[in-house]
């Protein structure tokens, strides 16, 4: 997202000299040709075998230039102007990269005999979440896929989510009718209302409209009513010949923009209300992969660059880390303490919020049948190696807090 912003300020910067360099040219244009004709119609009235006058001589010559000087600058205004369309390419070079191969797995390990067939099911799993049951099917059949999970109440979500980003909510609002218990402290319904009244404004006009809202909006004026005055002041707009709106109800009166933002609320309030995941797999580790990847990147760019390696010490990181001292774990001076390391990536709040791979904070290695994670009673996790280093005899002590405890009173997890 940071790329993105910084390519589109310098791609606004090279719009706003593009269009400026417009009006520019424009004008001087402009005047150049009424200063033609007016000298044009004054020559025009002599009679046509007389000589110009000493001033009209003068005039012409100084027309001419002026129309010499005009060109030059607007030629030099113009390479300018490549220069700035140039600096955008090179700011889509610099935040972007296109060469991943050297942080992204190799595309052979998604062809392994063990990784094909969770891929493909992945695949599948997404093309019914989607929807899409009959590629779902072909897919199925054709690569020879076990059962796989057929998500037909995700699918019906995501028709309705269509149907609001088209600009309809009827199908969202048949939905959350008979969900209309369980979504009673849910700002959904109101806004499903409001897009509702806003479209019959457009299209049945304003008076179908407030006669809606006034059956419609009472149950929601407590909890939504500056939202509610709002979309009901809106309306003033929707009437056939009526001026262009303020800027404050531009987006109430955007049927794209009101849909969008009300097909993302649907989809995140219908998933917890079911208790559905609102990404697939596949589509989860897409967007974390596509978070992740800069990050890497720049970290391996980090680490591998000459002046780095040549300052690389075993106490100092080249890049950006959060350190936990943990000086129990020695007996030796704080400063010689084992350092834990870590470099966490953001993934935003549609990172995901499960995780199906543990490892272990302490010995910074990935959690299997052998070394299983081990819940301790204050509640953090740590391999079953760590604990086993941790533990001192009957007793063990938290590396994250000061809780004693017994080794034997930690308790394995599993991760479904």
């Amino acid at each position: 997202m940071d790329s993105c912003i910084g390519v589109e300020q310098d791609l606004d910067k090279a719009i706003s000299k593009f269009n400026g360099l417009q009006e520019h040219t424009n004008k001087c244009l402009e005047d150049i040709i009424q200063q033609i004709e007016e000298l044009k119609k004054e020559i025009a009235n002599q009679p046509s075998d007389s000589a110009l006058s000493q001033e009209q001589a003068a005039a012409v010559s100084e027309l001419a230039t002026s129309v010499k000087q005009n060109v030059f600058q607007l030629s030099t205004d113009h390479r300018d102007l490549h220069a700035t369309v140039s600096r955008v390419g090179k700011s889509i070079d610099r935040h972007f990269i296109a060469d991943y191969a050297s942080v992204a797995p190799k595309a052979e390990s998604f062809l392994s005999e063990t990784n094909r067939p969770i891929m493909e099911q992945a695949i599948a799993q997404h093309l019914y979440r989607q929807g899409l049951e009959e590629a779902g099917d072909a897919l199925v059949a054709e690569a020879g896929l076990g059962p796989v999970e057929r998500t037909c109440t995700f699918a019906a979500l995501q028709r309705c989510a269509g149907a609001l980003a088209d600009g309809d909510p009827a199908p969202a609002l048949a939905w959350a009718r008979q969900h209309a218990p369980q979504l009673g402290h849910s700002p959904l319904p109101f806004t499903l209302h409001r897009m509702q009244a806003l479209k019959l404004g457009r299209e049945a006009g304003v008076g179908a409209a407030i006669e809606y809202a006034r059956r419609e909006f009472p149950a929601h004026a407590a909890r939504h009513e500056r939202a509610l005055q709002a979309a009901v002041c809106a309306l003033a707009w929707c009437a056939q010949g009526s001026p262009p709106p303020p800027h404050n109800y531009r987006h109430l009166l955007d049927p794209k923009a009101l849909g969008a933002e009300a097909a993302e609320m649907f989809i995140r309030e219908a998933c917890a209300l079911l208790r559905l995941a609102p990404l697939s797999p596949l589509a989860g580790a897409v967007l974390a992969g596509a978070r992740v990847l800069p990050a890497l990147h720049d970290i391996r760019a980090k680490m591998t660059h000459p002046h780095v390696v040549a300052a690389w010490s075993d106490e100092d990181l080249p890049l950006e880390v959060t350190l936990t001292f943990m000086p129990h774990l020695h007996s030796r001076t704080s400063r010689e303490a084992r350092r834990e390391a870590r470099c966490e990536v953001e993934l935003g709040e549609e990172g995901g919020g499960y995780h199906s791979v543990f490892a272990c904070p302490i010995l910074r290695q990935q959690a299997s049948e052998q070394n299983p994670p081990m819940r301790l009673l204050c509640g953090h996790v740590i391999s079953r190696d760590a604990l086993n280093k941790l533990a001192m005899g009957v007793k063990l002590k938290c590396p994250y807090c000061p809780m004693e405890q017994s080794p034997s009173e930690a308790r394995q997890i599993y991760f479904s």
